[in-house]
Order: C-alpha cells, then structure tokens, then sequence
C-alpha cells in the first residue's frame, strides 16, 4: 500500500466532515475528486476504508486504524513544512555552506528533534529531507555523497560494524516491540523475549514496510527460537487476531495506539537497536556531526510502549 500525504489529508477529511461533499468543500475540491481519489487508495490497500450509507461516510476498522496513523503522522509533517517555510531564507554569514543540507531518514519520531537541532546550529540553513526505510540504503546515498546527514537503526548483532568511511553518533537506544491484546498472558510484563512467544502467534502484516519483518525474522534467526508466524492483509485484521487470540504483532517504537493492544519492548540482544545520527568522513558537515546529534538527544524524549 503506498500513501501520499494528500492521501492523508483526504482520508482526515473525510472522516472529520462525515461525507465525501463535506471533505470535498473542506479541501476546496470537488465530490467527483474526493471520491476517485478514496476508491484509488482503497484499491492500493485491498481493503475498505470507509462504509457509505444514508447517516453518511463513517471510517471500517481498517479506515480508524490509517486514520490513527494520519493523526500522528499529519501533525509531523506540518510541523517540518512550517519549520522550514519560516527558515526558507539565505544562509547568513560570510563562509557558510552555499548549498541545500541534505538529510537522509528512517522514519522516526526523533525527526523533528534533528531538524530543530539543525536550524539552531545552522541557522537559515535550506534542507532537503527525504525518508527512506532502510538503514542500509541511507548509509549508501550517505557514502555516494547524495545526502549530507543520515538518521538510521544500526542493529549491532544483526548489521556488524558501521562503514569505515562514515561516523556516528548515538541519538537513543531502542528495542523491536511486540503488540499484545491486554487479555494476553504476557501483556502484564515490563518486556519479553521471542523465547517467551514462542507458543504463541506472531502476525506478520502485509502493507508494513519490509524492513521491520526483515528485522523481526533477522532477531529470530539469530536467536534460534522457533516462531510460528502467520500474515494478515492489514494493520486492522492483524489488530483483530491480536485482541481474539494469543498472538503478536511486532513493530518498531512508536507505534500508532491500536484500542485493545499494549505494545512491550523485546529483551532479545538481537532485537536492540540505536538509532544513530551518520555522516560522511570529512564531509562537508562533519565538524558539526557530534553537536547535531547532542542537540537532538537532548530534544527527543522516547516515549513509554506502553
């Protein structure tokens, strides 16, 4: 499933107007548009999103579970747009870079944090932000000098050491969560290990970015238990075999709130994780790689799992 951030913003007004006229009006377009654009996002996701009918359009399972997403992610995006429109002026001062920072990122709620740290330090500074979710991608646009800067995960068992050409600094250490209904045996616990969901179900989800099944399978592997695995289409169908049964959804922090589901960390050496601000030996912002990462660190409070 692949979603623009007008997606997004559709799908918000849709639900918040209650009717596909009403969103139309909000985002001053026409029904006709609104509502070719909902069938090819729901087409993309294989599922419905919105049921029709003569009290009006209310969102499915499925339709609150994006929603969800839209509500943290939205708020995210508008508040770089912002950030950046305010600071869209010439980089001040005699010596300073005369070209567009450009930042490489896994997506991450620590994002924001990066930014600020960079307008602090660099005041006026043009960026160019793009996300891309693979660790391993980000290091390469690093090394093929395409981005100045990369936030990504660095999975020390899974991933060996970072490029020789390429320094690091910690922002914060995570772990690969786990989603467990609230009935479930072990959603009392502070964490678990792959070792104490081995009788039980882990669902992977289709429309989840590769990366994270490739993460979880990885921390399996190397840990030798053996997981039974099942799929399921979406977020909301993985949600329902989560609260019904005793199953387990992985995901990485922070995760969209799902009703029912309490999110816990792995205790597993291979489900750890930093996130890690890189750059480029000698790069043309490697004298501020350190400060950058400080500032962010200090800005970026993780959030509880549960």
């Amino acid at each position: 499933m692949t979603l623009e951030i007008h997606d997004l913003r559709v799908l918000r007004a849709i639900a918040t107007a209650g009717s596909l006229a009403g969103a139309a009006r909000a985002l001053g377009t026409h029904q006709a548009s609104v509502s070719r654009r909902l069938q090819r996002i729901e087409r993309s996701a294989g599922v419905t999103l919105f049921c029709r009918g003569p009290r009006g359009t209310t969102p499915t399972a499925a339709g609150r579970l994006v929603l969800g997403g839209a509500d943290t992610l939205l708020p995210l995006v508008d508040w770089l747009l912002d950030a950046a429109a305010e600071r869209a002026t010439p980089w001040p001062g005699p010596g300073g870079p005369a070209d567009t920072v450009r930042v490489g990122a896994v997506g991450h709620p620590a994002l924001p944090a990066l930014v600020s740290a960079l307008y602090a330090l660099l005041p006026g500074a043009p960026l160019d932000v793009r996300t891309e979710e693979s660790s391993a991608a980000l290091l390469d646009l690093l090394r093929a000098q395409k981005v100045e800067l990369a936030l990504v995960r660095h999975f020390p068992c899974l991933d060996g050491p970072p490029p020789a050409d390429v320094e690091s600094a910690v922002i914060t250490h995570e772990r690969l969560l786990v989603g467990l209904g609230e009935g479930h045996p072990l959603a009392d616990r502070r964490s678990v290990t792959l070792r104490d969901l081995a009788p039980h179900t882990c669902v992977l989800v289709d429309s989840h970015h590769g990366t994270l099944r490739r993460r979880l399978l990885g921390a399996v592997g190397h840990s030798g238990v053996d997981l039974r695995l099942s799929r399921a289409t979406d977020g909301a169908v993985a949600a329902a075999m989560v609260r019904a049964a005793s199953a387990a959804v992985p995901a990485f922090p922070v995760p969209a709130p799902l009703p029912g589901v309490v999110f816990l960390p792995l205790d597993d050496d291979a489900a750890r994780y930093t996130l890690l601000l890189a750059w480029a030996r000698g790069g043309k912002l490697a004298a501020h790689g350190r400060q950058l990462a400080e500032r962010a660190r200090r800005a970026y409070p993780p959030a509880p799992t549960r």
